[in-house]
C-alpha cells in the first residue's frame, strides 16, 4: 500500500504542473486512481485544503443543476512547500 504522505506530495506536484489553473476533483482522481482508492485521494485533497496548501472551491455543475463540482488550486503556501521554504512531516515530496 502506498503512503498517504506520498500521495499528498504527488497531488501537490500535479497541481503545481497545472498552475495557475485549478483541477476538478474528478481529474485529480483520474490521475491517481490506478494506485490509490477514490476515498484516499479525496481525503488527501481535503487534508491539503485544510492545511492551507490548496484552495478548494465548490462550483455549480455545468450540466446538472443540483450538483456541485469541487476544484482545487495550488496556493502560494503549497508552492513554498514544494520549493522547500516550508516543511511538513505529513507530506512526502518526491525528492526527499
Amino acid at each position: 500500500m502506498h503512503s498517504q504522505k506520498r500521495l499528498r506530495g504527488l497531488i501537490l506536484s500535479f497541481l503545481h504542473d497545472v498552475y495557475p489553473e485549478a483541477a476538478d476533483e474528478t481529474a485529480v482522481i483520474e490521475v491517481f486512481y490506478e494506485y490509490w482508492r477514490d476515498k484516499e485521494i479525496r481525503q488527501s485533497l481535503e487534508y491539503l485544503a485544510d492545511k492551507g496548501y490548496v484552495e478548494k472551491r465548490e462550483l455549480p455543475h455545468p450540466l446538472k443543476r443540483r450538483r456541485k463540482i469541487k476544484v482545487f488550486k495550488l496556493l502560494p503556501r503549497g508552492k513554498d512547500l514544494l520549493e522547500g521554504t516550508l516543511s511538513d512531516d505529513g507530506i512526502l515530496l518526491e525528492d526527499e
